[in-house]
């Protein structure tokens, strides 16, 4: 017997052991999970105050509208327009909205309720399984959807407001290439009006020294009566005179709008040597740089030139105009090793201070449309 109790006290003493060694290791891993716990907490605290609590209200965008009548020479009164932000969503554009605010005492206390609690403070019970329920008014499962619901609502929110930016981009690149057109045609308008100034300025000059010979002629007709036939003669010689001026001047006019319109064909070539800057006609034969942006709708590209380039094109410094010069696309690793002829393209204007032309496709040539990535050699 004395055996017996022996063993059993022995036994007695080992689950001590194995229970204080259990009780100590889930001391510690309480400690964890609290601790867990409370970081979960305040990240989500954090993280709830970067969602909007709703969505912004609806409103109506600024009625502003473009005129896209015809540019002439004839005034008109009611020229038509058409709206340029019908359909804009504006209300995109409101900032600093309420976000959600899971930082209060009552809030903070239902995050840490993983069972939904009724009003008498007790965890409500699941019909289904008459066990305690996890989701509902009152449980931490209700804000965390609340905040997953709210995020997606913000991040349909984000997308369209992309989609938009990339209708108004393209809407602006469209107004700055009528805007450039525009400029363009304004200046060879001035360059008319310029000369049509100058020519009436030609024409009074010789108006007052017709007209001072005129006023002479007849003051000598008024002192000299016995010269009357001879004056006659001078002012029928005159008038003749008058009549090959007439001649003249319409022969003039005829030369000076044949001229406008030899202008009008060909001002982007006088435009570039008037300025007086050289250009190079040619360029060393290799790849030039690479395609960053393509637009096969609108015809045109960015291109990224090396410094090579730039510099065979414009100079150490810089200083020569940008040649209007005709260079090929290809797009490496297809067909070849020199890979794929894509299409032809016309140099057009450089950006200032940077490496990046924009270029016209040249639709005769093109075999494929452009891509970002494609090579520009010569």
């Amino acid at each position: 017997m004395g055996k017996l109790l022996r063993v059993l006290v022995i036994i007695i003493l080992v689950l001590s052991t194995v229970s204080l060694l259990f009780a100590y290791k889930l001391f510690g891993k309480q400690e964890l999970l609290t601790k867990r716990s409370s970081v979960l907490e305040e990240q989500v605290v954090k993280l709830a105050k970067t969602i909007e609590a709703a969505d912004a209200a609806d409103a109506a965008a600024p009625d502003v509208k473009k005129d896209v009548s015809e540019v002439t020479d004839r005034a008109i009164d009611n020229p038509d327009k058409e709206a340029v932000l019908e359909g804009y969503p504006i209300k995109l554009e409101q900032q600093n909205l309420p976000t959600l605010d899971f930082g209060s005492t009552d809030k903070r206390l239902q995050l840490r309720n993983y069972y939904a609690v009724g009003p008498d403070g007790q965890p409500v019970m699941d019909p289904l399984d008459n066990k305690p329920a996890v989701k509902g008014p009152g449980s931490m499962q209700e804000l965390l959807d609340q905040a997953f619901d709210r995020a997606k609502a913000q991040q349909a929110a984000l997308n369209k407001t992309r989609a938009e930016l990339t209708k108004m981009r393209e809407k602006a690149t469209s107004f700055v290439e009528e805007i450039n057109k525009l400029k363009t045609d304004g200046r060879a308008a001035k360059g008319e009006v310029k000369t049509a100034r100058e020519q009436v300025t030609t024409l009074t000059g010789e108006k007052e020294a017709l007209d001072a010979r005129v006023a002479k002629l007849t003051t000598e007709k008024k002192e000299l009566a016995a010269e009357v036939a001879d004056a006659k003669n001078e002012v029928e010689r005159l008038n003749e005179a008058k009549l090959t001026l007439t001649e003249d001047l319409a022969k003039a006019k005829e030369a000076n709008e044949e001229m406008k319109k030899r202008l009008r064909g060909d001002g982007n070539r006088q435009t570039q040597d008037t300025t007086g800057v050289a250009s190079v006609s040619s360029l060393s034969a290799g790849d030039k740089g690479k395609i960053i942006e393509a637009n096969d709708e609108l015809k045109f590209v960015i291109i990224d030139f090396s410094n090579d380039a730039i510099t065979e094109m414009l100079g150490a410094e810089r200083q020569n105009a940008m040649p209007q010069l005709e260079m090929n696309v290809r797009r490496t690793g297809r067909q070849s090793a020199a890979g794929e002829f894509v299409t032809r393209i016309k140099l057009r204007q450089i950006v200032r201070g940077k490496n990046l032309v924009v270029a016209d496709i040249l639709s005769d040539w093109q075999q494929a449309p452009v891509e970002k990535g494609d090579v520009v050699f010569f």
